[in-house]
């Protein structure tokens, strides 16, 4: 009998551990599947393009590495997940990049990557009257902030390199407020003072202005052929020969930009290859330009 009874324990013991093992699911454990999805892309600042060799990126237990054609990748990840880990092996540091909450599949965007690091700072302003726009959100370089009550921003540990600032200036910043059209923006022509780079105002147009852009741009184009689009330098000047805007092609081959009337030339460059420059007047700030597709050649 009482062999019978120590039996019956051991068996309730064991039908215990079994449940608290694999019945009840549920939690953020390291070693499945990951029941979301982390995508992006990791970019070097130094060319402008993928990490050679590949990067590998690491989100809780649950890695990927980089594609070599274009620097993306599609991670695992568990729910709840904040943040991923991007690994160059040895070519540069090791960098932890915070990401929107896990929930599904979530886009990281682009992460840049560099031998150096410094804080990118700058204001937030109203088109309408030049004011500081606080509770603005800020990406640039897969870093993000928010604006002051005064409308400054402030992101840390920015990828850049003082070899060449030709990525960093193609670096397509954003800045996002409610009431107001978002608009990208680019460090240009800034460079690093004692590891600080200070960038013009970001000027937001209210929704409520009586000419508002087409959002989220003005003037749009396309970079062909496709396989060489990934990481053209797209630059905007003014009348004067002003930089106004840079942008890094992505792999879709597309640019945009969000300007206030004037006459602008655009100029094409990745690497060796060139492309046509594009005169663009823009007349009114509700006029919608569609650049002719330009097609690099060496």
């Amino acid at each position: 009998m009482k062999t019978l009874k120590i039996t019956f324990l051991l068996l309730a013991l064991v039908s215990l551990v079994l449940a608290g093992c694999g019945g009840g699911g549920g939690g953020t454990g390291g070693s499945g599947g990951g029941a979301g999805t982390v995508v992006g892309r990791v970019l070097n600042v130094v060319t402008g393009g993928p990490i050679s060799p590949v990067a590998t990126v690491q989100v809780g237990s649950h890695t990927a590495n980089t594609a070599a054609g274009d620097g993306s990748f599609s991670v695992a990840a568990d729910t709840g997940a904040t943040s991923l880990t991007v690994d160059s092996h040895g070519t540069f540091a090791v960098a932890t990049f915070s990401i929107p909450t896990v929930s599904g599949t979530v886009d990281a965007g682009d992460l840049w990557i560099g031998p150096e690091l410094v804080t990118l700072t700058g204001r937030v302003v109203s088109s309408v009257d030049n004011q500081p726009i606080s509770g603005a959100t800020v990406k640039f370089g897969g870093r993000t902030g928010v604006t002051n009550a005064q409308g400054i921003f402030t992101l840390a540990n920015v990828a850049y390199s003082s070899a060449t600032q030709t990525a960093f200036w193609g670096i397509a910043g954003s800045a996002v407020a409610s009431n107001y059209f978002s608009t990208t923006f680019s460090a240009a022509p800034s460079v690093a003072d004692n590891g600080v780079v200070t960038v013009a105002d970001v000027v937001l147009t209210p929704l409520s202005d009586t000419t508002p852009p087409d959002p989220p741009a003005n003037i749009l184009g396309r970079v062909t052929p496709s396989a060489d689009a990934l990481g053209t330098i797209v630059t905007l000047k003014d009348h004067l020969g002003n930089v106004v805007r840079v942008f890094n092609v992505g792999s879709n081959g597309t640019y945009a930009f969000w300007v206030l009337p004037d006459s602008y030339t655009i100029t094409y460059k990745n690497g060796a290859l060139t492309a046509s420059d594009q005169a663009v007047n823009l007349t009114a700030t509700d006029q919608v330009v569609h650049v002719p597709d330009v097609a690099l050649h060496g």
